[in-house]
């Protein structure tokens, strides 16, 4: 495979919702310019992009995929996006490579949840975008309800082609500025245009022509003198509307049977941005911030965006070259880690085939294995280029769950740890308070699919459950007890004995130990060893078992054996003196407050609060941001494992939230006895 200069290469994300055929358009792109031979089905697993035993078998795409076209003498790269929501990263990642984004709706005559969701990220990320209308063959699809639909909302969008439908099939299409029509295949042809769509032609080029004209000057007066623009002027000038944010352009096809496909590729050569016009990168330059552009003149500097495991090459690491080349060979030096790095085999992708290249140019998108220190977000550059570009954000976890296995649970949860690697949301950690080895991500199915693709490599099932809150114990009034301690078994014995008051106050908010003792009732040289033993103590409250906090222990008084007494003496009676104290010093359980922002559309904001309330939270406050309103809260923790997945529910996929931990606040008593029962039910659990 020869390289592509910059200006030839197209890098184009396939964005939408789950489900409208992102993954076909792309088997389509790449059937109809010859870089596959056979066109794969989603439905039949023989797609070249879904190839995950978990996608084949869920029949949707779980991680970002890439491909190739070669059309018109250039390259498009194909990053290939999961539409479901819990895979919100994979498109975070594509689109800060891309250049620009096909978002892929079906002709339901309405706009989807996923369409919305992908223009707003499109926006944010500024990135332009294009719209085509999938599956427009279908029974009782809607082409003209569905354009309509989209562009009541996003006044930027203009269809370029209508379809030509007969018989509810589409037979072709028309050129909206030019009247040119096209058969399915896309080649010119002689076709009759409707006359039900005759008006809508007109509104369009209308629209279309002023916004050619609002690019340029000279382009303003001849709209005004009522000349006619040239074929050159129409598309340098819709080019620049796409660059300015100002025009979203839109189309129809089917991809399963290659509809609109050519047309499609022709428009992303033709109007949509090489990488050099694209949005700039921020980087870090010499200690400061600045936005680097795709140049292939200067000194070479790449970002790995994903990786992959692979099972014959090890980690592939997909890269975007930003600046420079890279070539087969080459020494760079990893300026995240600040480590040298050697070049082995370079690739471009075809779904899960390696194709090995010599080179990439600046603006390509490809692959390299068996690096040593560098993983995704990383920068790769020249020795003399020090550089760091701004990491990828991508969403935080917003659900966990505790995973065991029944059998090798280390290997298992080393197997979970190694798919962090694959998913940037996706973490795995250790609670050391409860103990609990915890899964984290964006929703219920993603963390589902981690542990079955864990299972399919190592032969280990996992269960997965409601992780335990983070309760901890304190005491609301003060309590003064003796702990003794005394061992007589033959030889030398054991004693201490020591009085100490407990009460709430601790100066760190965890623990105070207090020396008071006077006239050397407890020797100086035992002193530390009773804050020791409370410093162990502590460890475990008298309720459930959670960890002591917020306790100031004061020690006035005790006794001594010259021969017998102790370290460890003094260690017991400390415990023995904190075990007969805090029952009487009115214990109560702490539980973890977060703070939850919540941004939902208008209409769902009801509803956002009446099951707020019920979670037992605290509304701080609204605000409105982007014609969202967001939400403040402050909710106990225990109420919000499974949020992300009935936020979904509540607001149709378009809510989305975040949360941190403020503080900890006393529990109801009513909720006491649960939080009892289940931690002896958990503590029996762990016996067996």
């Amino acid at each position: 495979m020869k390289s592509f200069d910059t200006e030839s290469i197209r890098n184009v994300a396939l964005i939408g919702h789950s489900g409208e055929g992102k993954t076909s358009l792309a088997e389509a792109m790449m059937f109809e310019t010859k870089t596959i031979d056979r066109l794969g089905k989603v439905d039949d697993g023989s797609s070249t992009m879904d190839y995950d035993d978990e996608e084949i078998k869920r029949k949707i795409s779980i991680s970002l995929s890439l491909g190739y076209a070669l059309h018109q003498g250039k390259k498009i790269n194909i990053l290939d996006v999961p539409g479901f929501f819990d895979f919100e990263g994979e498109m975070v990642a594509a689109l800060h490579a891309a250049d620009s984004a096909v978002v892929v709706t079906s002709a339901t005559g309405s706009i989807t949840v996923g369409t919305e969701k992908a223009l707003e990220m499109c926006t944010e990320k500024k990135v332009p975008a294009f719209i085509f209308i999938n599956a427009v063959d279908k029974e009782n699809s809607d082409f003209l309800g569905t354009a309509k639909a989209i562009m009541a909302k996003y006044t930027a969008v203009v269809p370029l082609e209508l379809p030509i439908m007969e018989g509810g099939k589409m037979i072709g299409s028309v050129a909206v500025l030019s009247g040119q029509t096209f058969d399915a295949t896309g080649k010119a042809a002689t076709l009759a245009i409707p006359a039900t769509i005759q008006g809508e032609i007109e509104e369009f080029k209308a629209k279309l022509m002023e916004l050619v004209a609002e690019t340029d000057e000279d382009l303003m007066m001849k709209f005004f003198d009522g000349e006619e623009f040239t074929e050159e002027e129409i598309q340098k000038g819709l080019h620049q509307a796409v660059m300015d944010d100002s025009f979203i352009p839109l189309m129809a096809g089917n991809a399963l049977n290659l509809k609109g496909v050519k047309r499609l590729m022709d428009y992303l050569v033709d109007i949509m941005p090489s990488p050099t016009h694209a949005h700039k990168i921020k980087a870090i330059v010499g200690g400061e911030e600045n936005e680097i552009t795709v140049d292939p003149n200067a000194p070479f500097s790449a970002q790995v965006i994903k990786s992959v495991v692979d099972p014959y090459v090890g980690k592939l690491l997909i890269f975007k070259v930003i600046q420079g080349k890279l070539a087969n060979g080459d020494s760079v030096l990893n300026t995240t880690e600040g480590k040298s790095e050697k070049i082995g085999q370079l690739y471009i992708l075809k779904g899960k085939k390696q194709e090995m290249v010599d080179c990439l140019n600046a603006g390509d998108i490809g692959a390299v294995a068996k690096l040593v220190y560098t993983n995704t977000n990383h920068t790769l550059a020249a020795a003399d280029n020090k550089l760091e570009f701004e990491k990828i954000e991508f969403p935080k976890p917003v659900i966990s769950y505790a995973v065991r296995a029944a059998k090798d649970e280390e290997k298992a949860i080393q197997g979970l740890i190694k798919m962090q690697d694959e998913d940037a949301t996706f973490k795995v950690e250790k609670n050391i308070e409860t103990g609990d080895v915890l899964i984290s991500g964006l929703g219920e199915a993603q963390l589902d699919i981690m542990c079955k693709r864990v299972k399919a490599k190592l032969g280990i099932d996992i269960s997965w459950q409601e992780p335990r809150v983070a309760y901890r114990e304190t005491i609301r009034k003060a309590a003064r007890e003796e702990g003794r301690h005394k061992k007589q078994s033959g030889g030398a014995g054991q004693f201490g004995d020591v009085w100490i008051k407990f009460e709430p106050g601790a100066e760190d908010g965890v623990f105070e130990f207090v020396d008071a003792v006077v006239g050397g009732a407890v020797p100086r040289q035992f002193i530390p060893a009773v804050e020791k033993g409370l410093r162990e103590a502590i460890k475990h409250g008298m309720l459930a078992g959670y960890p002591m906090v917020n306790l100031k222990a004061t020690l006035d008084d005790g006794k001594y054996h010259p021969v017998d007494s102790k370290e460890i003496a003094f260690i017991t009676a400390a415990r023995l003196a904190y075990e007969a104290a805090i029952p009487k010093a009115s214990p109560c359980f702490l539980e973890p407050i977060m703070e939850a922002k919540i941004t939902v559309p208008d209409e769902f904001l009801g509803d956002i609060l009446g099951d707020m309330n019920k979670r037992r939270g605290r509304i701080l406050g609204t605000d409105m941001a982007g014609g969202k309103q967001i939400i403040t809260a402050e909710v106990p923790q225990a109420e919000m494992f499974r949020y992300a997945t009935d936020l979904r529910s509540m607001t149709q996929g378009r809510g989305k939230f975040e949360m941190k931990l403020v503080r900890y606040e006393e529990v109801p008593s009513t909720s006491n006895d649960k939080i009892i029962a289940d931690a002896k039910k958990r503590e029996e659990e762990s016996k067996k």
